[in-house]
């Protein structure tokens, strides 16, 4: 069994994504939405991960952590949300896919997951609701007896209020009622690394390995795009297609009135919103054919990537370099004018002093003419 160490962690810039992991070990998957806390629940276990306290995303990258529970070396895989702050949900997928494609190919199965939801929202729509959507599909039903779905930030709202939305996440299909039927667990992520303990003991007492539905469907053959999980992502795309088809058309609407009226200061305006619009448009039909690749292929462009990534976090890190330099530079030019000025000021007065006393002394010798009345 290869025991995790701090430096198998990986950090999302790995052409390898299952560095230092074995077949025998035990691999559990953290998910959820951006800010739901999964980050903080692996660095209960492993000193590698790194705890936010924004909304911001500390998960671009699926990242591999070394932990201990117990007795027990597992891994724990942080995995990025379908709401990722800079990243689309083509992007995502083609990350997570690629992630669990070659992990698959390495005969490493998952001991289980722990999807993380917010108690505190006051409901499961938006973003959380898309991320569910894109869970159900990314696994399918035959590994959802080894989910736990555990709520967090229950210190947030009063408890009655927790409690009601918990019954809610429970009882409607929709939401995680289907999931539970098919063996999901629920449990509560309330009280630190002893809750989290219990969570993880949970799955390691299912002692079981699953394989997950977009495994499955991208190892038979099929293109990325073609899987329940691009499927997903397709249809999303679609609507947004269509959405800005329909505001491409109002503002052709608004921009020949503008015309007509020779209002420039508006044309203007609308020229800037229809290139912003156009350019997501663009980004749309990119990403629809980036869905467009098998598992080679997926995994070649993710090599290509991830030394794109490499490179430009290598240029970004010179810039700081540079730009921290530079800035040690000035201030020390700053401190040695300022220490330079008080050098020449302190000569000054030394000067000033040594002119007051010669004249003194030149006033006692000669005390001038005598005035006699």
């Amino acid at each position: 069994m290869a025991g995790p160490t701090e430096n198998a962690a990986g950090d999302g810039l790995d052409a390898s994504p299952m560095p230092n992991v074995g077949p025998d070990d035990i691999v559990i998957a953290v998910m959820g939405v951006t800010g739901v806390g999964k980050s903080t629940f692996i660095a209960h276990f492993s000193k590698t991960a790194k705890a936010g306290d924004g909304l911001e995303s500390c998960t671009s990258n699926v990242s591999i952590h070394p932990a201990r529970v117990g007795n027990r070396d597992i891994f724990l895989i942080d995995t990025p949300g379908f709401d990722d702050t800079y990243r689309s949900d083509t992007d995502v997928l083609r990350e997570v896919a690629d992630w669990l494609n070659q992990s698959f190919q390495a005969n490493i199965q998952l001991a289980g997951i722990v999807y993380l939801h917010r108690i505190q929202d006051n409901r499961v729509g938006g973003s959380s609701m898309k991320n569910l959507r894109m869970f159900k599909q990314l696994c399918g039903e035959n590994g959802l007896s080894c989910v736990v779905l555990a709520t967090t930030m229950w210190s947030m709202v009063p408890r009655d209020q927790a409690e009601q939305r918990e019954q809610e996440l429970i009882n409607k299909p929709e939401f995680w009622g289907r999931l539970i039927s098919k063996g999901s667990q629920v449990l509560r992520q309330d009280n630190g690394v002893e809750s989290a303990t219990k969570i993880i003991e949970y799955i390691l007492s299912k002692q079981k390995r699953i394989t997950l539905k977009i495994q499955e469907e991208m190892a038979s053959g099929k293109a990325l795009g073609e899987t329940s999980a691009g499927q997903e992502v397709e249809a999303d795309i679609e609507r947004l297609t269509k959405k800005h088809k329909e505001e491409m058309t109002w503002l052709k609407q608004e921009m020949q009135e503008a015309i007509r009226k020779k209002d420039y200061e508006s044309q203007q305006e609308i020229k800037a919103i229809r290139a912003e619009l156009a350019a997501k448009m663009n980004k749309a039909q990119e990403d629809r054919q980036r869905l467009e690749v098998n598992i080679e292929e997926l995994r070649q462009q993710r090599i290509s990537e991830v030394q794109k990534e490499r490179e430009q976090a290598y240029q970004r890190d010179l810039e700081h370099q540079r730009v921290m330099m530079e800035s040690k530079a000035n201030l020390a030019t700053l401190q040695a004018k300022k220490e330079l000025e008080a050098q020449l000021l302190e000569a000054r007065l030394k000067q000033q002093y040594a002119d007051a006393e010669i004249q003194r002394l030149r006033d006692e010798k000669d005390p001038g003419p005598c005035i006699v009345m």
